[in-house]
């Protein structure tokens, strides 16, 4: 009785973190319609992908939260955990519309763990925020020089801020791996992608020159790295 009980809590707390994530990108996509942001890409409108994306978010979320209320047994690690995942999510989901990494989802993400590590896990802070300066130091110097010989930009700000709250989760020894399958996953993913683009409208430019949103493989990595992590395989990343 006790397991169905918190299989449906999860359920419901799923969902209703899936509806605030709705309702969070639909407000940013607003803010871009309405010229606040007149610089960046416009979103694309809505169709049956999106229509897709979003019954596989709330499914996914629901199916989530479950598992994960399930196996916490509604410890605080199960808040940690959902603070994760929402935020991962909400990024991926921002980035692969718009290209755009929500400054303002990533800031809440990194008080929310930092307020978790404060009351429950004071020892593993500074690991934490050494996986953040770390993490987020790599993917800038890396843009920044990109930028420096290549004379355009690469990878975002935003990217090395995703890989600097990631950090917060992983620390600085889950961040190689994060970035192994952050880049594997892109290059299959994302080089399908563009192929079946290409083939469909031949006015696509050459696929080297196309950007393609790398902060939801980043945030793919992440949850894979963080779950091995929590469920015993210490051994993932650098360091071990």
């Amino acid at each position: 009785m006790f397991e169905i009980t918190t299989i449906a809590g999860g359920v419901v707390i799923g969902a209703g973190l899936a509806w605030i994530l709705e309702r969070w990108v639909s407000l940013f996509l607003k803010q871009l319609d309405t010229g606040q942001s007149k610089e960046f890409p416009q979103p694309t409108t809505e169709n049956n992908s999106d229509q897709f994306s979003r019954w596989i978010i709330f499914s996914g979320m629901s199916i989530a939260a479950a598992t994960l209320s399930v196996w916490r047994q509604w410890s605080p690690e199960l808040l940690n955990d959902l603070v994760l995942v929402t935020a991962l999510v909400g990024i991926a989901w921002i980035d692969r519309k718009t290209l755009l990494i929500e400054g303002r989802m990533v800031a809440l993400a990194l008080a929310l763990r930092l307020l978790w590590l404060a009351f429950f896990a004071p020892q593993e802070i500074l690991n934490s925020l050494s996986g953040m300066l770390i993490g987020g130091g790599i993917l800038y110097f890396t843009g920044f020089l990109y930028e420096t010989f290549r004379h355009r930009q690469g990878l975002g700000e935003g990217d090395a801020a995703v890989l600097g709250l990631i950090g917060l989760w992983v620390g600085w020894q889950g961040l190689g791996t994060v970035l192994l399958i952050a880049a594997l996953s892109g290059i299959v993913i994302g080089g399908i992608s563009l192929l079946r683009q290409k083939k469909a409208n031949q006015n696509i430019p050459d696929l080297l020159q196309t950007q393609i949103p790398f902060a939801p493989f980043l945030c793919l990595g992440g949850l894979i790295v963080y779950f091995l992590q929590e469920t015993g395989f210490v051994g993932v990343g650098f360091g071990f």
